[in-house]
């Protein structure tokens, strides 16, 4: 079903939807995809594709508006986002009481924003039993760049497409998707664990557990740990290493090389470390360094600096150099609940655009997080809002303490090369949230300046320039990164 819109700002309705869209021109087509037709409709990847089944997420609605042009605004009231940008509104039947829905925003340059309902009041709207939600959406109208096209998680579209999508209140295999769901989640999928790193297995999934004779051999010397970030395992985390260079981790560690496979929404730094001192046998001394991408930057932080204060601690754990890829040591203003919204756009623009190893298992992550903003319970997210500068971690982290390990640190000032990507980079991070340099999720200088605790600023680093484009999950696979790794190690 096709129309046209009104760039009046008067109602448009079409197939049961409401579309309002002041100063913005264009034709609307509305379908109803089946399970069989929406990753060709919505053009979806397979990866995309396959982490919406997993996660139980439907398809309600596909609007697509192509031809869109800005026209004068008209008279007719008009809202805007919760970051000023001119808005447009898309009004759309509430699911029943079992369901709840989001919206999933791609723009002509294939840049992506999950979208919330909200009340007349700009809040997420949760309110159930109503006639209908409606979505607040930023009016850009942008140009994709000839030739490029995403390589991620969607195909290249060229037009507006929305997919109103939905999912159950209670999930059939965790329960309801509420405070605890989270956890519970992470439970399923993304259980603790300590497991293997070899050139062999280094990204694969199934990573053998520590065994006891894997133990004697990590206690005989001093060893490696991987500790990842957000939404990761190990084997994703870190899957981009080239195979030669693991085997030059190896070398310098004799084979003594394992990771940390651990809860990134649901559990804080400390409960993370918790798990891991009650885990480690009581007749093996270790004397490790670290080297740890993004949140992974916490949680090592804490084994390294924290010990003493954490019921768990049966032993010290030596700590001997720890390397910061990207780490939020300073916060990241995107862990603050009002921006979380952005924290998940950032990652899905990343796995879109430049895709790395196991981005599937991210957006299931993501698609997890978006659950639980469309259902207002953000408090089931401490391991998340761990990472807010204002929050109660950052501050018990960043407080005087005593550790003889010593820190090295990369950072990146990233900036999209893809010119509809950079238009929204620059204004939702960059003038709207960070207000400073940043690689898209975490303040650059956040990585290693000063922020109340001793061991703070790093001196020894590597700072990456916009010219260098390195984002966020790009580090691992540049040449520059792993010589400045192996020279700390070494």
């Amino acid at each position: 079903m096709s129309t046209r819109l009104d760039p009046r700002g008067n109602a448009v309705s079409i197939d049961g939807l409401v579309l309002r869209t002041p100063g913005l021109d264009g034709d609307v087509t509305v379908s109803r995809p089946t399970r069989r037709t929406l990753r060709a409709e919505a053009k979806l990847t397979a990866e995309f594709d396959q982490a919406l089944r997993n996660e139980g997420v439907q398809s309600q609605w596909l609007v697509e508006i192509g031809n869109a042009s800005e026209r004068p605004r008209a008279a007719a009231p008009t809202r805007s986002t919760s970051f000023g940008e001119d808005a447009w509104e898309l009004t759309v039947p509430a699911p029943n009481d079992a369901w709840e829905q989001f919206v999933l925003y791609r723009d002509e340059a294939g840049v992506v924003s999950w979208e919330f309902a909200r009340d007349d009041g700009g809040q997420v709207d949760t309110r159930r039993g109503g006639a209908s939600r409606t979505y607040v959406l930023p009016r850009r109208v942008v140009q994709a760049d000839p030739g490029t096209g995403t390589r991620g998680a969607f195909t290249a579209i060229g037009s507006k497409l929305l997919s109103v999508v939905a999912f159950k209140l209670i999930d059939p295999a965790i329960g309801a998707v509420g405070e605890f769901f989270a956890e519970k989640w992470e439970q399923k999928k993304r259980p603790y664990r300590l497991r293997t790193f070899t050139p062999d297995d280094y990204d694969q999934p199934d990573g053998a557990a520590i065994d006891d004779a894997m133990w004697r051999r990590l206690a005989g010397g001093r060893a490696l740990l991987l500790v990842h970030g957000t939404f990761s395992r190990a084997h994703t985390g870190f899957g981009g290493m080239p195979r030669s260079f693991v085997e030059q981790l190896h070398a310098i560690y004799e084979g003594r090389v394992f990771a940390f496979d651990h809860f990134t929404l649901s559990h804080t730094p400390r409960e993370n470390i918790d798990w891991l001192l009650e885990r480690l046998p009581a007749d093996r001394d270790l004397d490790l360094d670290i080297l740890c991408h993004s949140r992974g930057g916490l949680v090592s932080r804490t084994l390294a600096e924290k010990q003493g204060e954490l019921a768990a601690s049966r032993r010290a754990v030596k700590v001997g150099r720890v390397v910061f890829v990207a780490a939020p040591n300073g916060g990241t203003a995107l862990a603050d609940s009002k921006h979380m919204g952005s924290f998940i756009d950032s990652y899905t623009n990343l796995v879109n655009f430049v895709p790395d190893n196991g981005f599937t298992a991210v957006l299931e992550g993501v698609i997890t997080v978006a659950k639980i903003l469309a259902t207002g319970t953000v408090r089931g997210l401490p391991g998340l809002r761990a990472m807010d500068p204002r929050g109660e971690f950052l501050p018990w982290l960043n407080a005087p303490a005593t550790t003889p390990a010593v820190y090295h640190a990369l950072a990146s000032d990233f900036e999209p090369a893809q010119s509809g990507w950079k238009e929204w980079a620059k204004n939702r991070l960059m003038d709207s949230i960070f207000k400073s340099a940043n690689d898209l999720v975490v303040p650059t200088v956040g990585v290693y300046d000063a922020n109340g605790s001793d061991h703070f600023p790093i001196r020894d680093r590597l700072e990456f320039a916009r010219s260098d484009g390195i984002s966020h999950t790009a580090f691992f696979g540049d040449r520059r990164a792993q010589e400045a790794i192996l020279g700390w190690l070494g």
